[in-house]
């Protein structure tokens, strides 16, 4: 007769495997789908002005292309510390927002 302790261990593997399966049922959730994002990265001088930002068009200034991008994708800006911070949007809409504003 098995004791306590090896049936609640038993339990708890079979709690584990079957959360395992269930994930790998489910659906691809956003964050597993990284590859289709565009990551935008933003660096900042001391006073708030935009010292670098990646992709951004050459008829745009820096700080416009940032302020065009915090318009157009508001919810897609994280902040990070140093002076730092990024968008990360799907492709399509970084397309969408390119196009927009072609030269």
């Amino acid at each position: 007769m098995p004791s306590g302790v090896e049936i609640g261990s038993r339990e708890i593997v079979n709690n584990v495997v079957s959360l395992m399966e269930a994930k790998s049922a489910a659906p691809i959730s956003y964050d597993e789908r990284k590859p289709n994002d565009v990551l935008i990265h933003v660096r900042f001088h001391p006073n708030a002005q935009v010292f670098t930002i990646d992709n951004c068009p050459e008829h745009i200034s820096l700080q416009d292309w940032f302020y065009l991008l915090c318009y157009a994708a508001p919810q897609q800006y994280q902040v990070f510390a140093g002076g730092r911070g990024f968008f990360r949007m799907r492709r399509g809409h970084f397309d969408t927002i390119l196009s927009q504003n072609a030269a």
